[in-house]
Parts: C-alpha cells; structure tokens; sequence
C-alpha cells in the first residue's frame, strides 16, 4: 500500500461584514491577515491570494480532500473578530456564513488575477488609518 497523495483543490471563498458594513480598517485588515495565516497552520489550507476590504474578504486558497473549509474559515472570521475587538470593542463584526466556490487548476490564474484586483476594482473600500491614509 502507498503513502502518496496527490490532489488539486483549490477554491475561492469570500465572506462580508456584518450588512456590509465598512468596518475594517488598516488594523483590523492587518487583524484578518494574521488570523487568516493562524487558521491556515490549524487547517492545513494554503492562501495562494488574499483581498481584505472595508467590507468584505476574498481568498484563493488550495486543501486537502480531508479538509473542511467550513472549519477554515469559523477560525479566520471568530480569530480575526476577537483580535480586531480587543483594540475597539465591536468593531468588526461578520455576516453569517460565507461563500465558496471550487475553481479548477486551469482556471486558478484567472481568479488568483480578480482577487488581486481587488483594490482596483474597489478603491473606495480600501482599508484606511483613521486619519484616512492607506495602509
């Protein structure tokens, strides 16, 4: 019997703000980001593509067939609120749920390329500083 395993899997998953409030700012976007990579060394899933606006949240990501990506993605949204309270409580607060789509390899370019356009698409939901300066 073999130990090797291969697969491709990849995926992209979006959720949002609670009403789709522009709550995120450069802190609590630095706050996602880091609960984002803490939830993928819990998981094992691998971000190849991240997008965190006021409102909203975009990731390309890759898993394995014995990954739930509902367990990814509880850990990124409940560590990334807890960080981001503790500096302003209540400061972020997500909908319910979130969206995931499969993607297959051949088409991994192609959304790896709309994640990163994100901010081009999107300028007005770009995190700021308070004082309004981009991060």
């Amino acid at each position: 019997m073999s130990n090797h395993h291969a697969y491709q899997m990849y995926a992209h998953v979006t959720w949002h703000t609670w009403k789709r409030a522009g709550c995120v700012d450069a802190a609590a976007a630095s706050d996602v980001r880091s609960a984002i990579a803490s939830a993928c060394q819990a998981t094992g899933v691998r971000v190849f593509r991240d997008a965190v606006l006021t409102d909203h949240v975009h990731l390309v990501v890759s898993f394995r067939p014995d990954i739930r990506l509902s367990d990814f993605v509880r850990l990124a949204k409940s560590v990334a609120a807890t960080r981001a309270n503790r500096r302003i409580p209540g400061a972020v607060r997500w909908a319910r749920g979130y969206f995931v789509t499969t993607i297959h390899k051949r088409d991994l370019t192609r959304v790896t390329r709309y994640v990163a356009d994100q901010f081009r698409r999107h300028p007005d939901l770009i995190p700021r500083n308070p004082g309004g300066a981009v991060s």
